[in-house]
């Protein structure tokens, strides 16, 4: 027999998978012949790019590339000085998940963990990448359960509980197109080094739109016709706008910025300049919070009934916490009167702890300095590691908490001293995104059930065993918990293994 419900939806994102896996990718690049042949490698860098993600039933593919940039040392049999090369590494990388289909949402960090050149010959230069790809799959569907039981007696084990439910979730992209001058007095003869990075992320919600905001740095290291080495440095502003239907500023979103496909390269001598475009993708998901109540178990002393329920992963607790570190201190590295061309900033994050209200991060800033050099060359690099750990308060985390981690360097200087020390300024931003894990189980479905065996006692006496409640208790003898606590004169619900309780049978 149908039982009289009263039911509710929910949205949920539920958390399929969370995968984290690294892959090596591979390949050769030939010097082109109108450069000279290669001595030594002087230093190898990579951009990642992330042409396309997609999501099929079972499961993932994503496609992209490293942007590598190779400088080494190059003998013409005139003249020994730096040149660089400009390599392509292409990856297509698919991930089988269980349970995946094509409608879910993923979120997919990739990283570029390291990257390796070696010589193979004078002409031929083999390229070793690792990549991290952080994966989490969430499903956003809505689900029905039953909030309330039309039946007189029904005895029910309720509780409230704060869920964050999925607002909507949206996509956008923008592109950089600009022109970076270069020194005037500069012909440039090749590019030997690009950094790019994404910083000063910020998003601002109004009007059923977020606002994304961000600044895309460039550093290019090129090469002068006569032989000297300058840098460009640019900035530009990156501005995305995402609809989402009845967001506000009190609802938590997480988002993410990245670069999908990147063009540098010099404009014709005349103009000393370099071009430069940059498409950036910029991804959102909002969230509600959400108080619903929730029934865990039900019974009734008068009807037999049966149930069922749905195991649901949710989250709770979202939030967003921002901090700095920073970093003035001196550093011995003689560098004397060495010109610092470029520096790459590594923020090596190895130890995460998460304890009440704040996060412990430690590990290492690595720093590689490409300077100039007395010697033939003109050029060379100084390596540095810096150990740093760093608080971060988080008001109102708890040590349970899921966190992600993004670093950005908002700020670098450095100033060479005499006596072959460098001042070293750094400002080292921490993103942190947490979330608690839920499990919750849903009722979907009561039935009554026909003809059930009933028991023909008016009363027991119970001898309460280790790990029993009164609400277990209640529900084994079709009694109820009220019933319980005023037979036996209870004065709260708390019971204790080996305590006699009277148990009268329930009789509406």
């Amino acid at each position: 027999m149908a039982v009289k419900l009263e039911k509710n939806k929910l949205a949920v994102n539920q958390i399929i998978s969370n995968q984290n896996e690294s892959i090596t990718i591979e390949g050769d690049s030939i010097v082109p012949d109108i450069k000279p042949d290669i001595l030594e490698i002087v230093g190898t860098s990579g951009i990642v790019n992330v042409y396309k993600k997609e999501v099929m039933d079972g499961k993932i593919r994503i496609d992209g590339a490293v942007n590598v940039y190779v400088m080494y040392i190059g003998d013409d049999g005139k003249t020994k000085g730096v040149r660089s090369v400009n390599h392509v590494l292409d990856f297509s990388q698919s991930f089988n998940i269980e349970d995946i289909t094509s409608d879910m949402n993923v979120n997919i960090d990739v990283k570029l963990l390291s990257i390796e050149s070696r010589i193979i010959n004078e002409r031929k230069i083999n390229l070793k990448a690792m990549l991290n790809f952080d994966i989490q799959v969430l499903a956003s569907n809505e689900v029905e359960y039953v909030n309330n039981v039309d039946l007189k007696d029904i005895q029910k084990l309720e509780k409230t509980i704060q869920v964050n439910t999925v607002l909507g979730v949206g996509q956008t992209r923008s592109t950089v197109k600009e022109t970076i001058k270069i020194d005037a007095n500069d012909n440039l003869a090749e590019i030997l080094k690009v950094n790019s990075d994404i910083g000063n992320r910020n998003i601002k919600i109004s009007y059923n739109k977020i606002l994304a905001k961000a600044d895309l740095r460039l550093k290019i290291l090129y090469l002068t016709e006569d032989g000297r080495i300058n840098t460009a440095n640019a900035k530009f502003p990156i501005i995305g706008f995402i609809d989402m239907q009845d967001i506000n500023e009190n609802d938590p979103c997480e988002y993410d910025f990245e670069i999908k496909n990147m063009v540098i390269k010099p404009n014709s001598a005349s103009e000393h300049s370099i071009y430069a475009e940059v498409e950036i993708g910029i991804n959102a998901i909002a969230y509600n919070n959400k108080e619903i109540n929730v029934i865990e178990d039900l019974y009734s002393p008068s009807t037999n009934l049966s149930f069922k329920q749905n195991n649901i992963q949710m989250i709770q607790n979202k939030s967003m916490f921002n901090g700095t570190l920073n970093v003035n201190q001196k550093e011995l590295l003689s560098m004397a009167d060495e010109k610092v061309y470029d520096v790459d900033v590594n923020v090596l994050v190895e130890d995460i702890k998460v304890n009440d209200n704040e996060v412990w991060v430690s590990g290492n800033i690595n720093l590689i300095f490409i300077c100039s050099s007395n010697g033939n060359t003109g050029i060379q690099t100084k390596s540095l590691s810096i150990p740093f750990e760093n608080k971060i308060s988080c008001n109102g985390l708890n040590r349970d908490a899921n966190i992600k981690l993004k670093t950005d360097v908002s700020l670098q200087d450095f100033n060479i001293l005499h006596g072959g020390e460098i001042n070293i300024k750094l400002d080292i931003n921490f993103n942190i995104i947490s979330s608690n894990d839920v499990q919750l189980r849903l009722i979907n479905d009561i039935q009554e059930i026909e003809n059930a065996n009933q028991d023909d006692y008016n009363m027991v006496i119970y001898q309460v065993r280790k790990n029993d409640s009164l609400w277990k208790i209640a529900k084994e003898f079709n009694s109820t918990v009220q019933s319980i606590i005023d037979t036996n004169e209870l004065k709260s619900n708390q019971i204790m293994p080996g305590q006699q309780l009277f148990i009268e049978k329930y009789m509406g």
